[in-house]
């Protein structure tokens, strides 16, 4: 009988052993070859051995958790026929190393009964050790929407957990894909729907090794994600460029360089007399980005092939890590500029608003920066009499909800009661 409760199950969040991979829909027919070939990982994260005897296995069918819910036991797996293809696993024993793998595997996966093909699928390392249930499944068969518990008959000695048992509202665990397998991200957080990911493996599960999500990494550049202000600089002026790190990864850091350099001769490899900036990472969130930001000195006049180039540790994609933007640097320029000619505010991060970049003639005057439609209707104001601490300046005009056209961009500048104007325009398209 299964008389562990909810409410002593979670008690402890620092388990020596850990649920780290999960395999429940596996390739092939549930009819067939797909019971058969279900897996679950557990690692020793402590510098103990632990004896898997004493655990036992519960799936969650019966969400109640009363005294009908029965549990598997975990046994040694000794039929030696799984030898013949893996022939260094260990079986026979319950015994699990310090920081060692085991799985619990169905009793049938070296079974004589191969119907439904994939026979034996996985790729499993030497020493890993194989234990199984005490029946020819493991709980009643994995469903892609069970959670798992793991636990010793003292609850609060050791427990883990996969699919976080306690939340019905997160809609955890789900489908990961035909022959995916769930595996955590993190071994030191604890079971939450943010810390398992589907196998990004090329064989779609790490059965017995370390998890591919465990070492995901792969930060990016995409050079329409690099920002220049202005867009257009004056001999003698400063560029302020601004660098969006895209982390693609599982996991959020700041264990990476950036280098900005200029690519003075044309060669796409940095100099050390070409280096611009040498900045240290900022945080980067999981599926996130951020902005690194680096000032250019009065860069010399013509045209200049700016790189830049990521140096991350343990990038898995290196080939995202370096792009090229192109600055120019002239000896005038007029009092408006807008960049780009064409911008697209539809959030996917590329070309989103129009630049405006401003030039005064002197500084402390009130500044009018005005959008008009094509019919002469004013917009909007972005900014209106404000006044003008500095000679230049950028501002930006995400659209405003605005339908696409061809829109005007008039700036009005009073210092000292001379009035200067200027217009430019942009074309909004949706």
């Amino acid at each position: 009988m299964f008389t562990l409760y909810l409410c002593s199950i979670f008690t402890l969040t620092d388990s020596a052993l850990v649920i780290t991979e999960v395999m429940s829909n596996v390739k092939g027919s549930e009819s067939t070859c797909g019971k058969r070939n279900e897996f679950v990982e557990v690692y020793n994260q402590s510098s103990d051995t632990i004896d898997l005897a004493a655990y036992k296995i519960f799936d969650f069918d019966n969400k109640s958790i009363g005294p009908d819910a029965i549990p598997d036991e975990l046994f040694s797996w000794d039929d030696s026929t799984i030898l013949v293809k893996y022939p260094k696993v260990r079986i026979r024993s319950t015994l699990l190393y310090p920081l060692s793998y085991a799985l619990i595997l169905d009793r049938d996966y070296s079974g004589t009964d191969t119907s439904g093909g994939n026979v034996q699928p996985y790729d499993l390392p030497d020493s890993v050790l194989i234990i199984t249930t005490d029946d020819h499944s493991i709980c009643d068969g994995l469903t892609t929407t069970d959670p798992l518990l793991i636990y010793t008959s003292d609850a609060v000695a050791c427990t883990t957990t996969f699919g976080t048992p306690l939340d019905d509202t997160d809609g955890f665990p789900y489908d990961p894909g035909d022959g995916i397998s769930w595996e955590r991200i993190d071994l030191a957080k604890p079971d939450s729907s943010s810390n398992w990911y589907p196998c990004i493996d090329a064989a779609g599960c790490t059965p017995g090794r370390a998890n591919s999500t465990v070492t995901a990494c792969d930060l990016a550049l995409d050079e329409a994600c690099i920002f220049i202000a202005p867009a257009t600089i004056k001999s003698g002026e400063d560029a302020m460029i601004e660098v969006v790190v895209i982390n693609n990864g599982l996991h959020a850091t700041n264990d990476y360089t950036l280098i900005v350099y200029d690519d003075i001769n044309r060669d796409s490899t940095k100099q050390s007399n070409e280096i611009v900036a040498n900045l240290p990472g900022e945080p980067a969130g999981a599926f996130d980005s951020v902005s690194v930001f680096c000032t250019y000195e009065r860069p010399v006049q013509g045209e200049h092939l700016l790189g830049f180039e990521l140096e991350a540790v343990g990038d898995t994609k290196c080939e995202n890590n370096l792009v090229f933007k192109t600055m120019i640097v002239v000896g005038d320029v007029g009092e408006l500029a807008v960049t780009p000619a064409v911008f697209t505010p539809n959030n996917d991060g590329i070309n989103d608003r129009a630049q405006i970049d401003y030039r005064l003639p002197e500084p402390y005057g009130d500044l009018t920066v005005t959008i008009f439609d094509s019919r002469g209707k004013r917009v909007c104001d972005l900014c209106r009499k404000a006044v003008a601490s500095t000679t230049r300046g950028t501002l930006y005009w995400n659209g405003g909800g605005m339908p696409t056209g061809m829109y005007v961009v008039y700036l009005e500048y009073v210092c000292h009661n001379k009035i200067n104007r200027a217009k430019t325009t942009t074309v909004l398209a949706r």
